[in-house]
């Protein structure tokens, strides 16, 4: 309308063969115009948005022990031998409703072994709003149970080895379509390093603590439920006489660092108990390994049980460690 008003302001003042000029191109501005009102909407704004992930550090320093799961390892491979986590998973929440968003998206170790360059990238569309982003790379074999962002469990109360990413994120115009995200470790660790040789009749080794949990919130990175933990790490007839051997459990924490009790059970065929230690008040700290090292199979007969008291010492072989000795 103001084309079309400005040329008949000037039709006074011009000549008929420019005005016929003007009124032969006008359709040509009106079809421009409206193509512009009618152009599809920015992405982000009234469209779906695409936002790619990718992480970082897929790649992490592991603890190289008898507790893998499907698999059983003593501890040939260095301490700092950095190695890819066997699982990484996506899920995305509405950050009002608490309600999932899309359907977890997941990569395995066979994903990374048949096209390692797209393991750590995934891609998810999503409708304009705010949202929680929950990243979460573990080890084991056990299946993860995506309640809510506040209810993250694995199958049989196994606690992995998990490493968490967690933040809310805007969806709109300005959403940057490719986000470089880093995770970060969110449990603790007791290790128990059993410098005697493990005797022939061993079948498992158990693992109670009286607090801590197997439950993640995601949106603290802590557990909600100070429950204990059970655990019951199997041992191979291979590792008989083997010395050294670690053996290694994971817990969530209801706060940065905590303590526990521990009892540490050797046991025999039918869960027949063979040697039993308690450990009282142990350290635990997110990101932290706290380890006992000491002879486990001998003179500490299950009627004769042995608490064990702490001296605490910082190891510079990793960024935090406790090394927790007996006295």
């Amino acid at each position: 309308m103001f084309i079309l008003h400005s040329f008949r302001s000037l039709c006074g003042r011009v000549s008929p063969a420019l005005f016929l000029l003007a009124v032969t191109f006008l359709p040509l501005f009106t079809s421009c115009q409206s193509a512009a009102d009618e152009a599809v909407p920015t992405n982000g704004e009234e469209g779906l948005c695409t936002v790619n992930f990718t992480v970082s550090n897929y790649q992490q320093i592991s603890f190289d022990d008898l507790s893998g799961g499907a698999s059983t390892r003593a501890t040939a491979v260095p301490t700092n031998h950095p190695s890819t986590l066997a699982h990484l998973i996506v899920a995305v929440f509405d950050a009002e409703s608490g309600k999932s968003a899309i359907a977890p998206i997941q990569h395995d170790y066979a994903d990374f072994e048949a096209k390692p360059e797209n393991y750590p990238q995934f891609s998810v569309t999503l409708s304009p709003g705010k949202y929680r982003v929950v990243i979460l790379g573990y080890n084991g074999s056990r299946a993860c149970q995506i309640a809510s962002a506040k209810q993250i469990s694995w199958a049989d109360g196994y606690v992995p080895h998990t490493f968490l990413y967690s933040e809310e994120l805007t969806v709109d115009k300005n959403t940057a379509p490719d986000q470089k995200i880093s995770l970060r470790r969110v449990v603790s660790a007791f290790r128990v390093t059993a410098e005697d040789a493990v005797p022939a009749e061993l079948r498992k080794m158990r693992f109670a603590s009286t607090a801590g949990g197997t439950v993640l919130d995601a949106t603290t990175g802590f557990t909600p439920q100070s429950t204990g933990y059970d655990y019951d790490i199997s041992v191979p007839n291979t590792y008989t006489g083997v010395d050294n051997l670690d053996f290694t459990v994971y817990l969530f924490l209801t706060g940065q660092e905590m303590k526990t009790d521990y009892t540490v059970q050797a046991l025999g065929t039918s869960d027949k108990v063979l040697y039993e230690k308690h450990f009282a008040d142990v350290p635990l700290r997110i990101n932290t390994l706290t380890t006992w090292k000491g002879e486990m199979f001998k003179d500490t007969p299950v009627d004769e049980p042995q608490t064990m008291g702490f001296n605490i010492e910082w190891d510079t072989q990793w960024t935090d460690t406790i090394w927790v000795n007996a006295k």
